[in-house]
């Protein structure tokens, strides 16, 4: 039997950490720095949440854990580079909503999958606002839908770009609620700015993005995701308060391995997850941006991502949206 180099890594590792040897290699690691692959630019929102744990867990692991951006393609190139990576323990993936729940679906096909990665730990939830110019005359969804409507072309969305998570949540908006709405693609950076200048009028994304221009009173946020109200925002009414049922956008992040990672590996970085996600600073920090960290164990992130999965397939369906 041939075996190649990603292969015999995990094989010997595998064998090692059934022995007594291996549990005490298992407690050696990590004794490199490990590098964590997000594949989105720096400065986006899912790169400032893996500098923060990331940071974090070079403390817990007495080693240096690093970010690595490899952006493209909707988070396709990076995600496509991190499943190819030597199952070693010292590369990790940072997951998040559109990478693994619904960009899957919008191609007929990707050289990844879901299987070529193995959970390691749920870093957080964070619920998804619909926002808006305060100068739109609308002061909800409820109300968005009744102008869409009324007066079709008046309502442009901002979005990231086509098959961004603000663009995915817009579509599925529209499907559930059949309002008019046009999408307008921006990069990273500039959605929020065509919104405040007034060139837009609403984006669908996290609620973390918008909150301190919510705050500030520069945006109106008209409904946010949900089962009851956000304790930041306690008049602004969740969607299904509003009538508007089965639309649950929210967003996540999570750390995932290449497939093949010694079990051992995985259940040491789950727990410093775990540890980090209690600290007073990480649930301060996420109790601000109307969100919540988690640190859950490898199993239950596992059980999450596929759920994620199974709810955004027919979403995907029903918008006809593809990338490829």
């Amino acid at each position: 039997m041939n075996l190649n180099r990603r292969q015999s890594l995990a094989l010997g590792a595998s064998l090692l950490l059934g022995t007594g040897v291996g549990r005490a290699f298992a407690q050696d690691y990590p004794n490199k720095p490990i590098r964590v692959i997000v594949p989105f630019p720096a400065g986006t929102g899912l790169d400032v949440d893996s500098r923060f744990f990331a940071a974090r867990l070079s403390i817990e692991l007495g080693q240096t854990v690093y970010i690595e951006n490899r952006p493209g393609a909707t988070g396709t190139i990076g995600t496509d580079y991190a499943a190819k990576a030597a199952p070693d323990g010292y590369t990790l993936y940072m997951g998040s909503t559109s990478a693994l729940s619904y960009v899957p679906t919008l191609f007929s096909k990707l050289p990844y999958k879901l299987s070529d990665f193995t959970a390691v730990s749920l870093l957080a939830v964070l619920e998804g606002a619909l926002v808006a110019n305060p100068k739109l005359p609308v002061k909800n969804a409820a109300e968005l839908v009744a102008l869409a409507k009324a007066q079709p072309g008046t309502v442009r969305a901002a979005t990231q770009g086509i098959g961004s998570f603000s663009h995915m949540v817009g579509e599925w908006f529209v499907a559930t609620t059949g309002a008019p709405i046009d999408f307008i693609p921006y990069n990273t950076s500039s959605p929020f700015a065509s919104v405040l200048a007034g060139d837009t009028q609403v984006i669908f994304d996290a609620l973390p993005a918008s909150m301190t221009n919510i705050q500030a009173g520069k945006l109106k946020a008209l409904a946010i995701t949900g089962k009851s109200r956000q304790p930041l925002l306690p008049d602004v009414p969740t969607y299904a308060e509003q009538g508007i049922a089965n639309f649950e956008p929210f967003t996540w992040f999570g750390l995932m391995a290449p497939a093949a990672t010694p079990r051992g590996f995985i259940d040491r970085i789950a727990t410093a997850c775990a540890q980090i996600a209690k600290s007073p600073e990480a649930v301060e920090r996420y109790r601000s941006l109307g969100g919540a960290p988690t640190g859950s164990s490898a199993a239950d992130f596992d059980s999450f991502v596929k759920a994620e999965q199974a709810k955004w397939i027919p979403v995907v369906q029903r918008t006809g949206v593809k990338l490829g």
